[in-house]
């Protein structure tokens, strides 16, 4: 989203100075653009050259930098409705990071039952108890409070390559991630040295593994890229497992569709999926419980290949071992190379 400020003035073209230059002078920025919105067609070209110009001759701008594509901060003079117009663009950083607790969520989980009301038919909700959330905490809320500082932004949006579960720890070089800064007054900061400061303060939860400044496209390319997965689960069992029919299968790619799980059914279309997993490796833990660790296809329900899921996923772990069994625990170990 791009934050508008709007001036007002009388002349025909307004001088350059006022209101909307002392508007500016708040925010730190490097490159500008000029636009000009007007009725006289033939006469606008040289009009915009000569605003262009009278501009970058403004004490103000001398440091400053006048481009055409992705600036800072855009102003456009419109002879119309006598406003000058100045569209503060956001400062976009894009990263990577790992969770390492299991009761934390990507972004602030709110309750499915109440819709986040914490109420439910006139009542204190029986599913989050009022507080309107699921989880505690997000990563979500845990980073975003650190940048809004720094950059002196109205808002942090977070945006991730997909999501792992709240009870599920993402490891590894981290999940990709972008974060868009509205109506920044600060715009470059030391990127590393915050980083540096995140993952001191949020030491045992959450760690940032990379961290740079982005480029507006970069908001799309994080969440529109399908990245396949390498897992690790612990496997249990009320009975005791054989690993022997496992190396029919280890380190084949084997396809596998899932119809929409019963545990998102609610908030997911029916239908059918095509995926693929890999067997990468297993090993026993004890006669109940053994680790596996798989590699999948974008978008593959771990949980559900593991037990089956009242046979919605086809073929599943369940079917390999011959037993009952579901997923104890899951770690996210890599996120892979994008599918395009």
């Amino acid at each position: 989203m791009v934050h508008i400020h709007h001036f007002t003035f009388q002349e025909p073209l307004p001088r350059l100075s006022g209101e909307w230059l002392s508007a500016l002078e708040s925010y730190s920025f490097q490159t500008y653009t000029i636009g000009l919105r007007t009725s006289k067609i033939e006469g606008k070209k040289p009009l915009l050259a000569a605003l262009r110009q009278a501009v970058a001759e403004t004490p103000f701008f001398a440091d400053k930098q006048f481009v055409l594509q992705h600036p800072d901060v855009e102003i456009v003079f419109d002879e119309l409705i006598h406003q000058v117009v100045i569209h503060i663009f956001p400062v976009i950083l894009v990263g990577r990071y790992t969770k390492l607790q299991r009761t934390i969520a990507q972004t602030r989980h709110f309750c499915f039952e109440c819709k986040g009301s914490g109420k439910k038919n006139g009542n204190v909700c029986p599913q989050c108890k009022g507080e309107k959330v699921l989880t505690k905490e997000s990563v979500q809320e845990l980073i975003t409070p650190f940048f809004q500082k720094e950059f002196t932004c109205n808002e942090v949006l977070f945006h991730g390559a997909g999501r792992e579960d709240v009870d599920v720890r993402m490891l590894g070089s981290g999940r990709p991630f972008a974060l868009t800064l509205e109506n920044p007054i600060v715009r470059t900061i030391d990127v590393e040295k915050l980083r540096t400061h995140i993952n001191r303060a949020l030491k045992g939860k959450v760690e940032l593994v990379e961290l740079k400044i982005g480029h507006p496209n970069d908001v799309a390319n994080v969440t529109r890229a399908y990245h396949t997965k390498r897992y690790r689960a612990l496997v249990e069992s009320p009975e005791k497992i054989n690993l022997n029919p496992l190396n029919a299968f280890l380190e084949q790619k084997m396809d596998v569709v899932q119809l929409t799980p019963t545990r998102v059914e609610k908030r997911r279309v029916m239908k059918e999926r095509p995926h693929w997993i890999i067997l990468e490796s297993f090993k026993r833990i004890s006669d109940h419980i053994i680790e596996v660790e798989l590699h999948a296809s974008a978008g593959c329900y771990i949980k559900e290949f593991i037990s089956g899921d009242n046979g919605r996923s086809k073929p599943s772990l369940k079917d390999w071992l011959r037993v009952r069994c579901g997923c104890k625990e899951l770690d996210v170990l890599e996120i892979v190379d994008a599918e395009m």
